[in-house]
């Protein structure tokens, strides 16, 4: 009967402390959070295409850009990124505003998961890459996390938040590519 009690004098703050964890997780307005989709290929002839998404909707599409600048261990600049940002076309039409927010709030869990070992697949296929960019307000880096790729090396975040924010790009970009046979 002792530990029944103890343990209801115990719950509540239990509670309390994994609410407190829940709200950071789930609250999108402290973030900064973009969603790419990249295809890149340096067999034959050097491609480098994709688009951009931010939090208001916008979708900003590049192609063959010149002066990109690569995540380095998967942190970038908010300056550099904002360059690679000024190399982009707008689209005209914005995105919805309640699929948005459901993918920031699906973007933050997907942050939590942990990558598959990857596998050399192809050769010469190039790399087509899903991944989110995030970074608390104010802050003067984003990090980036790797949702998925496919193509000559394939390896995917298994949070299934990570896979419903893949077949979200994939419906926006308007093509499958390459297939998920080898996850």
């Amino acid at each position: 009967m002792n530990k029944i009690k103890l343990l209801l004098l115990i719950f509540p703050f239990l509670l309390a402390a994994s609410c407190t964890e829940e709200e950071e997780l789930t609250n999108p307005e402290e973030f900064t959070i973009y969603f790419q989709f990249e295809y890149v290929n340096h067999a034959w002839t050097y491609q480098h295409q994709g688009f951009i998404i931010d939090q208001h909707g916008n979708s900003y599409d590049y192609h063959q850009p010149e002066n990109w600048i690569w995540p380095e261990n998967n942190q970038i600049s908010l300056e550099d990124f904002e360059n690679n940002l000024s190399q982009t076309e707008s689209r005209l039409d914005l995105l919805d505003g309640s699929d948005i927010k459901r993918m920031e709030l699906l973007a933050l869990r997907a942050r939590q998961g942990k990558l598959t070992e990857g596998k050399s697949v192809m050769a010469d296929a190039g790399a087509e890459i899903y991944a989110i960019y995030l970074a608390k307000k104010d802050s003067p880096s984003l990090t980036r996390y790797l949702l998925q790729q496919r193509g000559d090396w394939y390896q995917k975040n298994t949070s299934s938040a990570s896979d419903e924010i893949v077949e979200w790009l994939i419906g926006i970009r308007g093509e499958a590519g390459y297939t998920e046979e080898h996850f």
